[in-house]
């Protein structure tokens, strides 16, 4: 965590940022080009700066705790600047890798002894601190680095909920009770196993406090039945072989196999009392949760969000949880496509609109709404008066809305042709939601507050200047980090709500960065819509040479990632990575384009839904349809001999699709990192969400994989297959069936080549094997603009090869 610049010192109001910004990716103005160390080798120096903070509740608004120069935890205000040590350096563990304070900030939670698990999760030790004497004790005394999750009570520093070994506990002042006792390899309690949380929460943990800290709902998985994949580590983190390679045997559901059932608990957390809440929305084999929310200032109304297998039907499900009644008050076909789990149900609580914007749903509530707003508590306020957040695509694009408890009324706080991409904050004090969408452009994020009493909408910043903006509010709301995130050198500055136009001070200028680039003349990008022949627009970033020249040949990188809802062309400040690199150096030189095809996110449900059921085939097709334009556009410059395409993950199945698709006379090689091969190598809870199950989809699945090879055959370059042996995700499962596909099928080693990487997870970053990643992939792309050419290059001079930039 980065400490603030010059918050100790007074405040004073801030002009626009200096220097200022342009509306366009910076270009340098020196001579300079980008260097693989630089950008590759050895990355950092060229990397924009960000400022986070943890905002904390106290007697005044606008208070966060971060990192003094010294490593002591402070206190600090944003508007003062006054800072308070609130533990010195010393009484810090060395070995931490996650803390967490207190509500009453009396106490710190620290996670030691860390090893990663999956994604999200990891396995720790935690040690519970007394801020004012420094003390420290064991959340458990006989813990061995198992402990999977812990966190505090929200109302009390007395508590922790914690998991082990798959069952839940509560630590009380040091003495622990244990919830649960049926935890074990095959089930798992408040913590998700693989697939939920890889797929579904994104996240650690599967258990929620009740805003009152008196419940604590939480989720159960059960694997029994489901299939185990095995995943050898050959090294397993020692420099000597071990003669057996430790075997990680992961319950891993795959496509139209069982998956996980799942049930919902509430606790009562002062009887100790443990209740099982049935959840017959779906049956048990056709049920996926998607989200956990309680929908109250105290303990009396839980939610949750019912998905069927395929994730194209949705209930959403209110819990009494006094007398453990459950009502269906939302559902929703979206069988036209899928439905996505958006996690943003947030609670609000009576309103009191001041103008009619209801729409009332079926049924015979009145909801008339009553309060100010405020959500505080609720009252004597049935469910037909008290509302909460969500986020829907109903309309055909994602926007905000307020439903009623019961599910009657809804108000529609956001509207239009464009996306919601984020909420940021949900002020019920000024009667406020922060968020971030696309209204201007699909690239684009601009900020926004709507107020749900009024319907106003509010910009706090200009729609008008192409931009992406992000913003962290303290926890009152009453100011607000802004972060302009691009396309040009990012800044934060520091504002307070009562005035958005004027900045009270700049947080980060990033001026260091923004010096150094005036020494560098850097590729130039620029953004387009191109006009398909479908009716929709493709968002494109197209990236030229740093010395380009209109008139000069160049080769060409398309560089997809192309998976469904996924957006890789914004208008964000572009890192100066590898991308930027093969665009600089001049033995390499190439012109990058990177297209969103049909499926990607932001551009509304019709655009997504156009692959469902059939991944694979639109997405090749728009990419190469892109290559064509951009060869049709710059004809005196792009080298139509030299087209290829890169991609990791699904850009690395997208990357497999085009080839296979056999036009060589546009795509002539093909890189592809860590991809899938076929959509039945793949989890269950992902592909299934778009592709249904192969009993309901037998056609699409069998169009959807990687099967023919005269694309590849035919090639007039190369293909390369890049894989983990360790990945836990995507596995080496799908390169060793490519492999063999292509091998079996004639694809010589004159056009195929594939490259395992010993334990690395989908990642590929053990033991150094990223560096040797992107030194692959430089040599293949120098292996590429060569090819056919005779002449002797720069690196070698009287019969003497010289290191390539990558090999230095």
């Amino acid at each position: 965590m980065r400490r603030f610049v010059s918050l100790c010192l007074a405040a004073v109001l801030a002009s626009a940022i200096e220097p200022p910004r342009f509306p366009h990716q910076p270009t340098g103005n020196g001579t300079k080009l980008l260097t693989y160390n630089i950008t590759t080798g050895n990355p950092g120096e060229l990397s924009a700066s960000t400022t986070s903070v943890t905002w904390v509740k106290s007697d005044q608004d606008g208070d966060f705790i971060t990192n003094d120069d010294d490593g002591s935890l402070i206190f600090e205000n944003v508007v003062t600047g006054d800072t308070t040590t609130f533990l010195s350096a010393d009484k810090i563990p060395t070995d931490y890798y996650a803390y967490q304070i207190s509500p009453d900030r009396a106490r710190i939670l620290w996670a030691v002894n860390y090893t990663k698990q999956y994604r999200h999760s990891y396995f720790a030790d935690y040690l519970v601190q007394d801020v004012a004497t420094g003390e420290t004790e064991s959340l458990i005394a006989d813990s061995k680095g198992d402990i999977q999750y812990a966190t505090w009570n929200p109302t009390s520093s007395s508590e922790i909920a914690f998991v082990r070994g798959n069952d839940l506990f509560i630590w009380d002042e040091g003495s622990i009770s244990q919830i649960t006792d049926n935890g074990g390899p095959d089930l798992f309690n408040a913590v998700p196993d693989w697939v939920y949380e890889e797929e579904i929460f994104g996240t650690d943990s599967a258990l929620w406090y009740s805003p009152d800290g008196q419940y604590i709902a939480f989720l159960s998985f059960n694997e029994t039945g489901v299939e185990t994949f095995t995943i050898p580590y050959f090294m397993d983190n020692q420099k000597v072989a071990p003669s057996y390679p430790r075997e990680l045997k992961l319950r891993y559901p795959k496509v139209g196999t069982k998956n996980p059932t799942v049930a919902l608990n509430i606790l009562d957390i002062k009887e100790k009392s443990l209740s099982p809440v049935p959840v017959d929305a779906w049956p048990a084999d056709d049920l996926i949760i998607g989200e956990v929310a309680w929908v109250t200032d105290d303990h009396d109304k839980l939610i949750y969000r019912a998905f069927n297998r395929v994730q194209d039907h949705e209930k959403l499900v209110v819990v009494d949880t006094e007398t453990q009644e459950s009502t269906i008050t939302r559902q929703r076909d979206g069988s036209d496509g899928w439905l996505d789990n958006n996690q943003a149900i947030t609670y609000i609580g009576p309103v009191e609109r001041k103008s009619s914007h209801r729409k009332r749903g079926k049924g015979k509530g009145k909801g008339k709404g009553k309060g100010k707003g405020k959500g505080k508590g609720k009252g004597n306020d049935s469910d037909e008066d008290r509302y909460y957040l969500d986020m829907s695509d109903v309309s055909g694009w994602n926007h905000l809305y307020l439903f009623t408890l019961d599910g009657r009324s809804n108000i529609t706080l956001t509207s239009g042709d464009w996306e919601v991409a984020s909420i940021l904050k949900v002020d019920t004090a000024r009667e406020l939601v922060y968020y971030t969408s696309t209204e201007h452009h699909p690239t684009e994020r601009h900020l926004y507050s709507v107020s749900y009493t009024t319907g106003v909408k509010t910009p706090l910043v200009d729609p008008s200047v192409p931009a992406v903006w992000s913003a962290s509010f303290s926890s009152e709301g009453g100011y607000y980090i802004l972060r302009y995130a691009g396309p040009d050198v990012p800044y934060q500055e520091l504002h307070t709500v009562e005035d958005p136009d004027k900045p009270i001070r700049t947080v980060t200028s990033n001026a260091r960065l923004h010096a150094a680039l005036q020494e560098y003349r850097l590729p130039k990008i620029t953004y387009h819509d191109l006009a398909h022949p479908s009716g929709v627009n493709l968002s494109a970033m197209l990236r030229l040479p740093a010395t380009f020249e209109p008139t000069k040949k160049y080769p060409v990188l398309l560089t997809p990632y192309g998976g469904p809802g996924a957006q890789e062309v914004n208008k964000a400040f572009q890192p100066l990575d590898w991308n930027a690199y093969i665009a600089s150096d001049p033995a390499l030189e190439y012109i990058t384009l990177t297209v969103d095809n049909r499926g990607t996110g932001y551009r509304g449900r019709a655009f997504r839904s156009t692959v469902a059921g059939n991944l694979g085939e639109l997405e090749a097709q728009d990419q190469i349809w892109a290559a064509k334009w951009l060869a049709a556009e710059y004809p005196d410059a792009v080298d139509a001999e030299r087209i290829g395409i890169w991609g990791w993950s699904y850009g690395g199945y997208l990357t497999s699709k085009v080839v296979e698709e056999g036009d060589s006379d546009t795509i002539a090689f093909g890189l592809a990192t860590a991809p899938v091969a076929d959509w039945r190598l793949y989890d269950s809870m992902y592909t299934e969400r778009y592709m249904k199950t192969p009993e309901l989809n037998p056609e699409g699945y069998n169009r959807s994989a990687v099967a023919k090879v005269d694309g590849f055959r035919s090639l007039r370059g190369s293909f390369l297959v890049q894989h983990g042996t360790g990945d836990d995700n995507v596995h080496f499962q799908n390169a060793a069936a490519l492999g063999d596909l292509l091998m079996g099928g004639g694809v010589g080693p004159d056009r195929l080549e594939v490259t395992f990487f010993t334990d690395s997870d989908h990642s590929i970053r053990y033991n150094g094997q990223n560096a040797f990643v992107y030194k692959q992939l430089s040599e293949r792309l120098w292996e590429e603009k060569r090819r056919g050419v005779a002449e002797e290059h720069q690196w070698s001079k009287k019969g003497l090869m010289v290191p390539k930039p990558w090999e230095v």
